[in-house]
């Protein structure tokens, strides 16, 4: 099932914003709160769960995600069979407390998502072309060099996993949740000579039978 969004150039970077439905978030939102969280690796305080994706009672968070992935293979014209998440997991960070995610990125995935459960501290995108300011002229109030978005309960971005990122500080009383997801290309990967693929990627998605697009 094809999902809406709405496009968010970044820098400029193309990413994607969805929005999940009040049944589909307050589902998921009660989901993980009972999760067992512990400290991965994040020094200032923010947990995380193990993988996700192939809980049965996220089935029907993995299948809206999915459909989402999927409008944008679509709607690009990714040359591989299936843009497949292949990882979830679900973020905490304790109201008032100022815990954040240091700047990262997630390396071996396409696109990267996070689905704000609750509302919190937004997520800092950085510029990853630090050229533009570093090694150019450069005029005061030209550039942006970060951009810090939420996309309030319910919503998801989803963005290339190159992009570095961190969030601000938990201020609000109330506890910080977000599930983040990862994206990696399955099946025939880019056209080749004599209609051979480039490579064949046997991935293992949240679910088994998701099949080519």
């Amino acid at each position: 099932m094809r999902q809406d969004y709405q496009r968010l150039n970044f820098f400029p970077i193309q990413c994607y914003e969805f929005r999940c439905d009040d049944d589909l978030l307050n589902d998921t939102l009660g989901l993980v709160k009972d999760l067992e969280y512990r400290s991965y690796n994040e020094p200032t305080g923010v947990m995380t769960t193990d993988d996700i994706q192939r809980r049965e009672e996220f089935s029907p968070l993995m299948t809206w995600a999915q459909e989402c992935v999927d409008t944008i293979h679509f709607d690009q014209g990714l040359n591989c069979d299936r843009l497949v998440i292949n990882k979830a997991w679900s973020n905490r960070s304790k109201g008032s407390s100022g815990q954040h995610h240091d700047a990262h990125r997630h390396p071996m995935s396409f696109y990267s998502a996070i689905l704000y459960l609750t509302t919190g501290a937004p997520t800092v995108f950085i510029d990853p072309l630090f050229q533009r300011e570093w090694g150019s002229f450069y005029i005061d109030g030209t550039v942006k060099r970060d951009i810090y978005y939420h996309g309030g309960a319910g919503g998801m971005i989803v963005f290339p996993s190159y992009m570095i990122h961190a969030s601000c500080g938990q201020g609000d009383e109330g506890d910080r949740y977000s599930i983040a997801m990862n994206t990696f290309p399955s099946g025939d990967v880019n056209s080749g000579g004599w209609k051979r693929p480039m490579a064949r990627v046997d991935v293992e998605g949240w679910k088994d039978d998701l099949g080519p697009l």
